[in-house]
This record gives C-alpha cells, structure tokens and sequence, in this order.
C-alpha cells in the first residue's frame, strides 16, 4: 500500500518557492500554486509533455455569478490529465477549475460586457 502512495506523499505539498499569497477577496489568506511548478513536476515525474503526460481539455464556458453579493464573470474549464507508466496510459484524472476575471466596474456596469 505504501508504494501507491509514494508520488502522493512526493507532491501533496508544494514548496514555498512555488505558493503565492492571495491577498485579496473570498480567497485571502490562501495560496495559489504556481501552474510553471505544476509542469515540472509532471515533467520530472513521467517525462516530457506528450511523450509522459499531457492534458485534454474537455470543456470551458463563462458565467455570471453573485460572489459575496457583487455580480462577477467566472471562467470555468473541465480538463483530463492522462499519465504514463509502465507503459500504458492511465484512465483520465479529471479536474474543474474556475478563476473571476471580470467583476462590477466603477460605471455600474458588468466589466467585461455581460
């Protein structure tokens, strides 16, 4: 059991030279990864993108949202990791993430036209 933990307990924690303080909003206090450390992880791990790893991206869309009582625009992505060992590719490991990129504007209007 524990061999099947080895690249969990390997990565469960990113250095600090790779987490970034949110300063601001829902999420202060919290860290954001940066995506660059994500990649050379992978890449250490299984081999270079496309040949060890590589990611699909299944599905993206934009919404409208109330976030804390503001109207804000939130960009959404589905997206499939696939993995190599032993030379077989592994079923998808999926993950959703999502990121605001546009929130009320000092005109009273939807920044980002909504």
């Amino acid at each position: 059991m524990a061999d099947n933990l080895n690249l969990y307990n390997k990565w469960r924690t990113a250095p600090e030279n790779a987490l970034k303080t949110i300063t601001a909003g829902n999420l202060k206090g919290k860290s954001d990864i940066n995506p660059q450390w994500r990649i050379q992880v992978l890449t250490e791990t299984f081999g270079p993108v496309g040949f060890g790893w590589y990611t699909k991206i299944i599905e993206h869309w934009t919404d409208t949202e109330t976030i804390g009582g503001k109207l804000e625009r939130v960009a959404w992505v589905r997206v499939e990791l696939y993995i190599k060992q032993g030379g077989e590719w592994s079923a998808p490991i999926e993950g959703i993430g999502g990121s605001k990129y546009a929130g009320k504007g000092r005109g009273g209007g939807l920044a980002g036209g909504a």
